[in-house]
């Protein structure tokens, strides 16, 4: 497979409940590649409820903002800068809050892609 290029803003929006976080899908699970990636904007006193990624490793790669990662398993809390790698095992349950008054936005690179087909069937946004 050649090198291939994608872009953050052309990827199609999705957003799981109202007033939630905005999730953008940059590379799909389609896209023939063994990972995915997804660009995550919570708003201002948002958040993304607990869910955990099926199969899919996640590597959170905070981009703008300031979040916590709450891992509901044993409640431990990791507060995210940006500038910050976090990882997150395959079965770890989380929650990802905005507390501030700012946008938070997240690169999330998923191997393999699976998640990315479960937030691709979420309802398209403009």
């Amino acid at each position: 497979m050649p090198v291939q290029r994608w872009d953050f803003d052309h990827g199609e929006q999705h957003q799981a409940v109202p007033n939630g976080p905005v999730v953008r899908v940059v590379i799909g699970a389609d896209a023939g590649w063994r990972v995915g990636l997804v660009e995550v904007t919570v708003p201002p006193g948002g958040e993304m409820p607990e869910h955990d990624h099926g199969a899919s490793e996640v590597t959170l790669i905070v981009q703008a903002g300031r979040a916590r990662l709450v891992a509901t398993s044993d409640g431990s809390v990791t507060e995210l800068n940006p500038g910050m790698v976090v990882t997150i095992p395959v079965g770890e349950r989380v929650r990802l809050e905005n507390p501030g008054d700012e946008e938070v936005r997240v690169s999330v690179v998923l191997a393999p892609p699976d998640f990315a087909a479960t937030v691709a069937a979420w309802p398209a946004v403009n």
